[in-house]
């Protein structure tokens, strides 16, 4: 016996039978394999038990030959309000009249009485499989269709015949045009495309889908008003049953706003480019004016420092001289000494002598102290000046650097080029997961679903 327990569990079945022993025996048997077993004693109760409980019942198991109303009466009555419930019958018939009728009432299967457990559990296992693959199958057009709403909720859609002639547009796309849509089933595709676009292109296009390939690309489309935006868009092909293309579907998402602000930040980013560059050639011209006028002023200190070192050299120079008339008189004074035949002539030549060597002695002692404080004023001068212009050279040369620095940032654009690259990245990711919802509706559904989502287009 091939049973599916997994899947029987998941059924819950109404079982009608006027035999209390058979009803009761075969209720607590079935109870074991089946979610939930409801149960009637005739076709009357067993109508009245399947309007309670219809969103809960799976399968109906039922005799035929019962008091108040016969299992095909009972039937015939559910099938007047559901038509797709499957039904077992259990029944001692075999004649050709019980088979006409069952066929008419679209009866899955018929069990012969007295009624074979495996034989029953063996055929509803077969049924609950159906059943699971027909879940299945509505949970997967339930999906379909909140892809097919998102798609429509955030993307034109556009759908052709093999003509390329539009035979649907959704409503976002009269949104974002203004057209109707009676106004453009029947144009063909190519009357959506704006001057600046290429013929070219859409002959590409058609090309492309009708040799059943997909194409993609940007497009300027106009609005009835005249008015362009542009479109990131991609198109399939559709098929019939027998394979063959009946169409295509166009899917569209509107990037007029995002070229418009890569454009917006490419024009900023030309002009801030030129107000830096015009600034930092200003200012580095500025920058280099005072640098230059810095180091013009050290040159004259370096200079003036020169010529005190040259005064130096001149007080040396008559200091030395002063040693030497200093010397020459004291060996005129030693001659004076032999050559004197009077003690007041030699002590005249003494004090003579004397007197000058001590004019001389303070007059080179100032000489010396003039020089020293003229060399440490002027050099404290240079040092602090120059220390000054070191610092304020520093100054404008960091400043000059920022501006070059600037200036190099603006020429690479590496931080509005990853803005700009970020937008891009992001529009990309967004279309990949509409291609990705449109492919995974293409590799769910069948034709018939496909047909079913977007019409038999």
């Amino acid at each position: 016996m091939n049973v599916d327990n997994v899947l029987l569990k998941r059924l819950q079945i109404l079982y009608v039978e006027d035999d209390e022993h058979v009803r009761q025996e075969l209720t607590l048997l079935l109870s074991k394999f089946f979610k939930k077993v409801y149960t009637a004693v005739d076709g009357k109760e067993g109508l009245s038990v399947y309007e309670e409980k219809k969103e809960n019942i799976d399968v109906i198991i039922s005799d035929i030959n019962m008091p108040n109303m016969t299992g095909i009466d009972m039937v015939k009555a559910i099938r007047q309000k559901n038509d797709t419930i499957p039904v077992i019958f259990a029944t001692a018939y075999s004649d050709n009249e019980f088979l006409s009728e069952s066929i008419k009432l679209k009866i899955y299967d018929y069990i012969i009485k007295p009624i074979d457990v495996r034989a029953l559990l063996t055929s509803v296992s077969e049924l609950s499989k159906i059943l699971y693959h027909q879940n299945l199958m509505e949970e997967q057009n339930r999906e379909l269709e909140r892809y097919k709403e998102a798609v429509d909720q955030y993307n034109i859609v556009i759908k052709t015949d093999t003509q390329m002639k539009i035979t649907y547009v959704n409503s976002l796309f009269c949104a974002i045009t203004g057209f109707d849509k009676e106004e453009l089933l029947g144009k063909d595709f190519r009357e959506l495309r704006h001057s600046d676009t290429d013929i070219h292109m859409y002959n590409g296009m058609y090309a492309d889908v009708l040799d059943n390939k997909s194409w993609s690309g940007k497009i300027k489309q106009v609005t009835k008003e005249g008015e362009g935006y542009v479109v990131d868009s991609s198109m399939i092909t559709m098929h019939n049953d027998a394979g063959d293309i009946i169409g295509s579907i166009a899917i569209q998402r509107n990037i007029t706003q995002e070229v418009n602000q890569k454009r917006e930040v490419q024009m900023a980013l030309m002009k801030d480019k030129g107000d830096i560059f015009i600034k930092g050639k200003a200012g580095s011209a500025e920058q280099e004016k005072k640098i230059t006028a810095l180091n013009d002023n050290i040159r004259d200190l370096e200079k003036a420092m020169r010529n005190l070192n040259v005064e130096k050299d001149k007080y040396i120079y008559m200091v030395q001289k002063a040693k030497v008339e200093n010397k020459k008189l004291k060996a005129e004074v030693a001659h004076y000494r032999k050559d004197s035949d009077t003690v007041e002539d030699k002590t005249s030549v003494t004090l003579k002598t004397n007197r000058e060597n001590h004019q001389l002695r303070q007059q080179v002692a100032q000489l010396n102290a003039k020089e020293d404080e003229l060399k440490t004023e002027i050099e404290k001068q240079v040092t602090q000046t120059k220390v000054t212009y070191e610092i304020q050279i520093d100054d404008l040369e960091k400043e000059l650097q920022e501006y070059k620095d600037k200036l190099d940032a603006i020429e690479d654009g590496h931080v509005l080029a990853q803005k700009v690259e970020y937008w891009k990245v992001k529009a990309k990711t967004e279309q990949e997961r509409v291609e990705q919802l449109e492919k995974k509706i293409m590799q769910i559904g069948d034709k018939t679903i496909l047909q079913k989502l977007f019409g038999n287009k």
